[in-house]
This record gives structure tokens, C-alpha cells and sequence, in this order.
């Protein structure tokens, strides 16, 4: 039998296109570094992040604290931050086999916010830089435990029951982030950094974030890499997956336990940061395809552009007064409307 003519074509679309969108990343990560109220050029930035790496540190200035200690790992913990997210986004629209499923469908987004908002309110983030994050991930987790055993009866978890389930989940921790910011009212301060935090906050980002989001993303996105092919298979049929000798129960509950993972890490460094794991797996699905083996780092590619493209402009344009999450869900929430109306013949109507 002869090769199909289509696969080497499609290889080299895909490659292409991961290669394009490296070339954005790092275009994006670049501009991150150079643009601010104190800009710098380039080769000003590569030779201070050289002297850094080789050591000679020497006697640091201004520029040399604004680029190693302030927008590097600014810089570095969009791009993971969005990595993950579009990770996750990857890995619910494969086990709900529905494309407009994103990181916060089964309530792991909000109830790692809630678990923040909680941290931030009980003054616990001044006490040490984890605080915000363990919480984030402890919530995330905690929300994915609840809406599993919600959809769980006799041994078996139902998806549309587990999709319905997050969607009421979801609103009750956004009502308690609500009446946790009314409370707040009376410290200004803290309520600003609530709101602030809610609407996604890249500010003063430090090394520490990085550490941070990097573990998570390495864990998440390594660990749903193991389970990548049964998802390919999932993806087809339960049946078929079961045929395969695939313990379906099992890979399912991997796979949310990881993009939980990947979104609590997110949000912990980033704040309330949404549609990028609806966004990401989209735009990439029609240049790779629907292997989710090389999908989902590419979607996670391509969630760190468009995390740290948005970080750019709020910069430029925001004047500290605009957040990420409201650029991302400017952009998100026609895009979703779009896929609504594009996919509407699909659905069933009375």
C-alpha cells in the first residue's frame, strides 16, 4: 500500500505552524522586556540577562534590577502562566469531547480564585509568597474532588453530570469570592488587591512565581502527556478505549487531576485569567490537528502568546488601570460567541 500524499503535507503544515507561533512566543517574551515606563533596547536587555547568566553581575543599576529582578520574571510567568492554561484548556475539551470547554467548566478556575481571595482576606498572602499559591491549588483540587463525587454514583462518573455539576459549583465560589470583596470594603486596600487579583495581575511579579508556575506546568503538562494517546482514543469512543484496554475511570480522573493542577498553578501567579483555555486549543487544532500528543504543548504555545501579547498592552495602553483577564475576555467572549453561532446546526432544537 502507498503512503497518503496528505500526511507529509499536513507534518509540514504542523511544524510550520509550531514554528511560527515560537517565533511569536519569543517576539512577545522579547517586547515584554524592552517596553515600560523606563524602556530599554534590546541589545541593553541581552547583555544584562547574559552578564546575569554568566555571572558577572557586577555593580547593577537601575536597568540591570528594572530587567533580572522585575521583568524577567514577569515576563517568564505570563508565558507558563498561559502555557497552562491553554494546556488545560487541551485536556477538557478532549475528556468532555466538547470544544467549548475550557479550564474553568468543572469549577477548578473558581475555586482556586476563592481559595486566593481567601488567603488575600485572611491576611495570610503577607506572611510568606506561597500562601496565595497553596491555596489556589488546595481550592482547584478541592473543587475537582467535590464535583467528582457529585457526578460519581456507583463507581461510575457521569460527563454531563460532572459538566452541570461544575457549572453549579462554579457559581457558588464566584458568589463567595463576591460577598468575600463586599467584606473587604472597608479596607480599601485590600479590596483593591482582590478586585485587582480577580481580574488578573501580572505586577511585581519575583523568581519565586517562576519557581512556582514552572513546577506546576512541568508536572501538569508531562503527566497529561503519559495519558495523551488514550485521550486520542477517548476522544473516538469509550468503547473503543475499553477494547484498547484502557481503564477509562482511571485516565479521565488523571487527566482532570493534571489540568486542575495546570489551572491552580495559573492562577495562583497570574489571577483570574480567563477564555485562553478556550482560545488556544482552537486556533491550534486547525494547523496540528487533533493529536492531542503534540496538541497540547502546542496549545500551550500558543496560550503564552496570547498571555503575554495582553500583558503588552495593558502595559502600553493600560496605564495600571487595565487588568490581563479583562483584555483576554474582551477577546474571548466573541470568540466564543462565534464558535455558538458557527456550530449552532449541531445542536438540537424543540
Amino acid at each position: 500500500m502507498g503512503s497518503d500524499p496528505a500526511r507529509p503535507r499536513h507534518r509540514l503544515l504542523a511544524l510550520t505552524a509550531i514554528g511560527i507561533t515560537v517565533g511569536l512566543l519569543v517576539t512577545g517574551f522579547v517586547l515584554s522586556l524592552m517596553i515600560g515606563p523606563w524602556e530599554l533596547g534590546f541589545a541593553e536587555v541581552v547583555n544584562i540577562i547574559s552578564a546575569h547568566l554568566a555571572g558577572q553581575t557586577g555593580d547593577p543599576g537601575p536597568a540591570d534590577a528594572i530587567v533580572w529582578h522585575g521583568r524577567l520574571p514577569r515576563a517568564i510567568t505570563a508565558v507558563f502562566a498561559g502555557f497552562a492554561l491553554g494546556a488545560a484548556g487541551t485536556i477538557m475539551q478532549g475528556v468532555f469531547k466538547n470544544p467549548l470547554a475550557d479550564p474553568g467548566i468543572i469549577g477548578t478556575s473558581s475555586g482556586a480564585a476563592l481559595g486566593a481571595v481567601i488567603a488575600i482576606y485572611l491576611g495570610l498572602a503577607a506572611r510568606t509568597i506561597y500562601i496565595i499559591p497553596i491555596f489556589a491549588i488546595l481550592f482547584a483540587f478541592g473543587a475537582l474532588v467535590v464535583v467528582l463525587l457529585v457526578a460519581t454514583t456507583g463507581g461510575l462518573t457521569s460527563r454531563y453530570t460532572l459538566l452541570l455539576g461544575g457549572i453549579a459549583f462554579n457559581a457558588m465560589f464566584a458568589a463567595l469570592s463576591s460577598v468575600i470583596i463586599v467584606l473587604s470594603t472597608e479596607q480599601s486596600e485590600m479590596a483593591r488587591t482582590v478586585v485587582g487579583w480577580l481580574m488578573g495581575d501580572l505586577n511585581n511579579r519575583s523568581w519565586e512565581h517562576v519557581h512556582i508556575v514552572l513546577a506546576t506546568v512541568l508536572l501538569g503538562v508531562l503527566g497529561s502527556l503519559l495519558y495523551a494517546r488514550d485521550l486520542n482514543i477517548l476522544m473516538i469512543s469509550e468503547e473503543l478505549a475499553l477494547n484498547f484496554g484502557v481503564n477509562v475511570a482511571w485516565v479521565r480522573n488523571m487527566l482532570l487531576f493534571f489540568a486542575a493542577l495546570l489551572t491552580g498553578g495559573a492562577i495562583a501567579v497570574a489571577g483570574g485569567i480567563g477564555f485562553v483555555g478556550l482560545i488556544a486549543p482552537h486556533v491550534m487544532r486547525g494547523f496540528v490537528g487533533s493529536d492531542n500528543r503534540l496538541l497540547i504543548p502546542a496549545a500551550g504555545i500558543m496560550g503564552g502568546i496570547i498571555v503575554v501579547f495582553s500583558d503588552c498592552l495593558v502595559r502600553i495602553w493600560g496605564h495600571g488601570g487595565i487588568r490581563i483577564g479583562v483584555l483576554t475576555a474582551l477577546l474571548g467572549g466573541p470568540f466564543f460567541l462565534f464558535l455558538i453561532i458557527r456550530d449552532r446546526k449541531k445542536y438540537i432544537f424543540f
